[in-house]
């Protein structure tokens, strides 16, 4: 049986439209079981989505080799919620704002996460 888990991404720019790293105080940190382990959990998918206006996140993963390279996820309001999935050793997942220009001053766009694990 699938199983999920829903939120929200906090408000707060995490990094600037150069994608420099701003404060860690408005980014999301999700602690995850790791994904394929017998006979307990199946792939593990990320899914973000928006509504008002667009959203552009900055998202990595933690796995048994590290963490990854942060990846840039567009969020449009006015599309389909937009969707990864993350390697079966992930054990943390961080996702932050990024401005997507200079005088990007919407902060606080609501963005839902849905973490979700396929059957086996």
């Amino acid at each position: 049986m699938p199983q999920f888990q829903v939120g929200e991404v906090p408000s707060g720019f995490t990094f600037t439209e150069n994608e420099t790293f701003i404060d860690y105080k408005n980014a999301l940190l999700l602690a995850v079981p790791k994904a394929n382990q017998a006979g307990a959990w199946g792939d593990l998918w990320l899914s973000l989505g928006s509504g008002w206006a667009d959203a552009k996140l900055r998202v990595s993963y933690y796995t048994d080799a590290g963490w990854s390279a942060y990846t840039t996820w567009d969020v449009k309001h006015d599309g389909p919620r937009v969707w990864n999935q993350l390697p079966a050793t992930t054990l943390k997942i961080a996702i932050g704002r990024q401005k997507r220009d200079a005088a990007d001053a919407a902060d606080d766009v609501p963005v839902g996460w849905l973490l979700e694990y396929s059957d086996m």
